[in-house]
């Protein structure tokens, strides 16, 4: 599951700075950059990596 979380952390930090510098208009009702949308992707990538750090250990 560690993988998984770093991979879905990097994609939401990268929607948060596409969404911060206006090169993302998707769900958008306006052009221009969407601040509130890259601090939500922001903090769903903060979450993911603390999903990561809590996940368990493979067990074998």
């Amino acid at each position: 599951m560690k993988p998984l979380a770093i991979v879905l952390a990097i994609v939401c930090f990268a929607l948060a700075v596409a969404y911060w510098t206006g090169a993302l208009q998707f769900g958008a009702s306006h052009p221009g950059p969407h601040h509130l949308h890259a601090v939500l992707f922001a903090v769903l990538g903060v979450l993911a990596l603390v999903w990561m750090r809590f996940a368990g250990a493979r067990t074998t």
